[in-house]
């Protein structure tokens, strides 16, 4: 270090005071509605691809569920799907499986429950049955 001169402080680079953490003002952060104004769930284009995949009723890996979503985080998908129609509405199981190195795992699948099907054919808004997107 030069004579004369201060460390920097903490911060950035111009030697401004460190970032303190604020709080969002009311109605900064707005998310998008779920329903309609009709009460019926709405699905975003990702949520509709998914629930076509599983209207059959076998059961989906989560790697497969990953290309039919186009995202890379299909547990998310499948979260905010459950939140759309209910915990109960889409299945978890975890099944045993060996990974590429010869070791056991227990990679998860998803499938629609009865009672999701139920809630979807009563949500379905559209004569065609397709499922309502944003």
């Amino acid at each position: 270090m030069t004579a004369g001169k201060k460390p920097a402080a903490l911060g950035n680079a111009a030697g401004q005071a460190p970032h303190e953490p604020t709080t969002a003002h009311a109605g900064a952060i707005v998310a998008a509605p779920s329903h309609d104004g009709d009460g019926l769930p709405r699905f975003s284009a990702r949520q509709a691809r998914v629930i076509a995949a599983m209207l059959p009723g076998d059961w989906i890996t989560r790697e497969t569920m990953d290309r039919i979503a186009g995202a890379s985080n299909s547990p998310d998908t499948v979260q905010k799907l459950r939140h759309k129609l209910g915990h109960d509405a889409i299945e978890t199981e975890l099944y045993a499986a060996t990974d590429r190195d010869g070791k056991p795992c227990r990679p998860g699948r998803y499938r629609l429950t009865e009672q999701g099907r139920a809630r979807l054919a009563r949500s379905s808004a559209s004569p065609s049955g397709e499922v309502p997107t944003c």
